[in-house]
């Protein structure tokens, strides 16, 4: 591909592309889509409390929101199917479909056996219409990389600042789960919601010079849709909160990327931009280790394992969503460290010191405001989900320099 009439676009210092045997593209899709199965089945499972009912009779009730919010979770993994597929584009729609109906399926059969959900045939069809909806928008958005247009359209989708969103985007469902008796703590989703609508308006900024006639509508229009995504899990626990949301959103995106915003001065914007962000991420993390704090405790509580209660694995919550936050905290983390362009191996030990301070410092003060305490098994898991948070962004890091060669006309 040679877009030799466009400027090109600059990534980090300090690159050194090699070729790569694999598809790097088909490489990163598949390790976020394996960790998104994961995570919407923790979503859907939610308070996991399984039980032999006295009868499997699903729900035929029709829950517009639920439905909604089903088909949501899904268009995430109908996007990232697609993409990590080889081949034609937009040769698999109907297969990625299937799958996704026999996921949700699984799920639904499993939710038979949790006392305080409802399975439900028309999340299937939900799941499947998402997943189709998500295969469908990146079958399109790849469809005109022939194009210097279409070639940069796809490239902006794949940019690590743009992979970050993505990531957040569980954080809010996990977070909105954590919230079902607590509508408040929402207030914590909208504040990790804002973070993501910060970088959206960033990447807009950033890339104004390459997007000379990119429509006045179309950052609100994205941040609309980003934040519909994420905030969907939130609308079925308070929809007050999750409208207010999914407008914040929509705001701080469109007058981050706005067309008179004064333009980065360092030509690799990525700091920044996690700067910018970094302040929302942080209410969120501190918030999210001290809320709830519905007892409060002048002697430390130290968990080795699952924190057990009488309303049964619930208290597993706090550990998904930590571990979740560890994942988008490496992969933070890392971003801060791409100017150098080190490898994993080399700068991991670096990555894994600095968030394990973090999490040691959250789970020393859950040990006094925290409800069910610190937790040893919740610190293991987070460096864990934060040392795979550091290799998406070196998966991401190595695809994106590969895709940028081809639009600079460099290979």
């Amino acid at each position: 591909m040679n877009a030799t009439h466009v400027h090109e676009l600059h990534l980090a210092d300090g690159q050194r592309v090699s070729r790569q045997r694999r598809d790097t593209g088909a490489r990163l899709s598949h390790a976020l889509l394996s960790y998104l199965v994961l995570l919407i089945a923790l979503v859907t499972l939610v308070p996991y409390e399984f039980a032999v009912p006295d009868q499997l009779t699903p729900s035929l009730v029709v829950d517009p929101l639920g439905i909604a919010g089903m088909a949501a979770l899904f268009v995430p993994y109908g996007f990232l199917s697609r993409r990590a597929r080889t081949g034609r584009v937009g040769g698999h729609v109907m297969v990625i479909a299937l799958t996704a109906a026999l996921l949700a399926a699984s799920l639904e059969v499993a939710q038979l056996f949790e006392r305080a959900s409802h399975a439900s045939p028309w999340h299937i069809l939900a799941a499947t219409a998402g997943a189709a909806a998500g295969a469908v928008t990146c079958a399109r958005v790849h469809a005109g990389q022939r194009t210097a247009a279409g070639a940069l359209q796809a490239m902006l989708l794949q940019l690590p600042l743009m992979a970050l969103t993505y990531l957040l985007l569980p954080l809010l469902w996990i977070s909105a789960a954590v919230a079902e008796d607590a509508p408040s703590r929402l207030l914590l989703t909208i504040s990790a919601a804002l973070a993501g609508a910060s970088l959206l308006g960033s990447i807009a900024r950033a890339v104004r010079p390459h997007t000379p006639d990119r429509p006045w509508w179309s950052v609100p229009l994205i941040a609309t849709v980003w934040g519909a995504l994420g905030m969907a899990p939130a609308l079925l626990v308070d929809w007050r909160y999750g409208v207010v949301g999914i407008g914040l959103v929509t705001a701080l995106a469109s007058w981050r990327g706005r067309w008179n915003a004064p333009p980065f001065v360092e030509r690799r914007y990525e700091a920044p931009s996690l700067l910018a962000a970094a302040p929302f991420l942080l209410v969120y993390i501190v918030g999210a280790g001290l809320w709830p704090g519905n007892v409060f405790r002048s002697y430390p509580l130290v968990t080795l394992g699952m924190p057990v209660a009488d309303t049964g694995l619930l208290l597993v919550l706090p550990i998904v969503e930590m571990g979740i936050t560890a994942t988008v905290l490496g992969y933070v983390t890392a971003e801060f460290h791409g100017r150098i362009g080190a490898s994993l191996r080399e700068i991991g030990p670096r990555i894994l010191l600095q968030v394990a301070v973090v999490v040691l410092m959250l789970e020393c003060a859950r040990s006094v405001f925290g409800f069910e305490g610190a937790s040893v098994l919740r610190a293991g898991l987070s460096l864990g989900t934060a040392a795979f948070g550091a290799a998406l962004y070196h998966l991401q890091r190595s695809h994106i320099v590969v895709v940028a060669r081809r639009f600079n006309g460099a290979g």
